[in-house]
């Protein structure tokens, strides 16, 4: 008998132990604890900067003034709280007894974790260069040659497209955001939409054929050429005067397009300017957008596009994750929807439906800004853009 339990007793521990969850090493733990906390790191500083971007850009439509502040990075170092104490007690023991002495000794560890970061205004230098200056040409042409919607880049980076035709004469067309309206419909006629239909003009000539792939030693010398389209006559690179910027040049043709850029507040402005255009036909309560249009991302193909930037009370937003949430004059706005899609066709509903929500560039406005902000701040680098904009 004795024997027979002992054997059951070996089957039962043997069971036990092949069906107990695993316990995760001290290792695992550390490792575990260290992606949750870089990924909630990641997060916050996402959102602060692009938080921050939106404030401004509602700043802008209201013309208020704009402030920029920098971030450092985050960590997570552990404070250690360490506390002791030490008493004596005593107690009778029995009739006429003595009273017997009793110590205690305590002794507790707390860990506080909280992480530690620091919001400071720029000192003046930073924050002109950071702010103020014009966009570096050598910036414009690496986002223009990495993949991002060109149409995107010519509306939020440039202030202006000066054109010099075969006989030299010159136009220039000023990109000015509180003139534009109806997505520059036929009629509407202000230096605003002269400025977006050239873009547009622009966008046809540099799309509907290839670069050039390389120069000779010989022809007109050009300093910022970022590419040409089939010039009439040859042109080679010129290196920039020491200290001096070139605009990016666009040898097309017989004509030459030249382009001034903006700064990074200049930008933030544009698109705050362009909300308060579109504030005008926005109810209460409803999305506000900006009067012109882009290439959507995913769908929206044949030139209809969707609005550059859009900003909604929190109330009307249907997506759950957006790049930027802020409060704002005693109310909570926010931009830039997650889009978790790629079309090819349109449907009445669904994902797939051709809606602004669902193609929305107000992610890649942001993103765009937030780079160059953080490359402002480090003259010496510059980040690869993202990826992650579907065409």
């Amino acid at each position: 008998m004795k024997r027979i339990l002992s054997a059951l007793a070996a089957c039962a521990l043997a069971a036990s132990c092949a069906t107990a969850p695993s316990i995760p090493s001290q290792r695992e733990r550390l490792t575990r604890q260290i992606a949750d906390d870089a990924v909630a790191f990641n997060e916050a500083y996402a959102q602060a900067v692009s938080a921050q971007i939106l404030l401004n850009v509602l700043r802008s439509r209201d013309r208020m003034p704009r402030y920029y502040l920098a971030m450092t990075g985050i960590s997570d170092s552990p404070s250690w709280n360490y506390s002791q104490s030490v008493g004596i007690g005593s107690i009778p023991l029995g009739e006429g007894g003595s009273p017997w002495g009793f110590g205690s000794a305590e002794a507790s560890r707390e860990t506080a974790r909280r992480p530690s970061y620091a919001v400071q205004p720029f000192d003046a230098q930073t924050l002109t260069r950071t702010a103020f200056e014009p966009t570096e040409p050598y910036v414009f042409a690496h986002y223009w040659r990495s993949g991002w919607p060109r149409d995107l880049l010519m509306l939020v980076m440039v202030e202006a497209i000066e054109k010099t035709d075969a006989e030299g004469r010159v136009q220039v067309f000023t990109n000015e955001a509180n003139t534009i309206f109806e997505d520059c419909a036929p009629q509407i006629d202000t230096l605003g939409c002269a400025y977006v239909r050239e873009m547009r003009e622009f966008m046809i000539s540099t799309s509907a054929r290839a670069p050039e792939s390389s120069f000779g030693a010989q022809g007109r010398a050009l300093c910022g050429i970022v590419e040409a389209y089939a010039p009439t006559t040859p042109v080679r690179h010129q290196a920039p005067a020491p200290g001096v910027d070139c605009d990016p040049v666009f040898p097309i043709g017989s004509t030459l397009v030249r382009l001034r850029l903006r700064s990074l507040d200049d930008m933030v402005y544009y698109v705050g300017e362009l909300m308060r255009a579109g504030a005008m036909n926005a109810r209460a309560g409803e999305a506000i957008e900006a009067q012109v249009s882009v290439r959507a991302a995913g769908l929206r193909g044949g030139g209809r596009g969707v609005p550059l930037f859009r900003i909604l009370p929190r109330g009307a937003a249907e997506n759950g994750i957006y790049a930027a949430e802020v409060e704002y004059g005693g109310a909570r706005y926010v931009a830039g929807p997650a889009i978790g899609r790629s079309c090819g066709d349109e449907t009445s509903d669904g994902v797939c439906r051709d809606v602004a929500d669902e193609g929305d560039r107000s992610s890649s406005v942001l993103s765009l800004i937030a780079e160059i902000l953080a490359l402002n701040q480090s003259p010496d680098s510059i980040r690869a853009p993202s990826r992650l904009i579907a065409e």
